[in-house]
């Protein structure tokens, strides 16, 4: 039983730090986005990185306007660099669209409802800086 104890507490450890590996450098980040100074429920926030290496995150916030970053095939979080922030909030509605098989057809659209400078990397005006640390921004949309 002596034996058997140190095993188990070395191998529950192992697991343990290579659980912590599979991160993939990602640092957690939360984006609160606001517009007006109320929070911004069901926008859409991408970030992409400034440096051209192709590195990318998005989320949805919540009802707080919280976004909690996520980064595609690796998992939460965001890898440390510097990003351009997009924020867009889609609203759908219906269209007739009347055709031969179906005189009466109605087909749903969506529409970005934000101004469309914040829907846009280059234009939004925010910047997300990710270090080492978990980081949590804000950006209001005063429009």
């Amino acid at each position: 039983m002596q034996r058997i104890l140190p095993t188990i507490l070395v191998a529950g450890l192992s697991l343990a730090f290579i659980g912590c590996g599979e991160r993939h450098g990602l640092i957690p980040v939360s984006i609160t986005i606001t517009q007006k100074g109320n929070p911004l429920e069901g926008a859409t926030v991408s970030a992409i990185s400034s440096d051209g290496q192709g590195h990318s995150s998005s989320a949805t916030t919540n009802a707080s306007g919280v976004a909690v970053m996520f980064t595609p095939a690796k998992g939460a979080g965001v890898l440390p660099g510097e990003y351009n922030v997009a924020v867009k909030k889609w609203e759908s509605y219906e269209v007739k669209s009347p055709s031969s098989d179906d005189p009466n057809g109605v087909t749903t659209e969506q529409q970005n409802i934000l101004p469309a400078k914040y829907g846009e990397h280059s234009s939004s005006g925010f910047k997300l800086t990710v270090g080492s640390k978990a980081t949590e921004v804000s950006f209001d949309i005063g429009e």
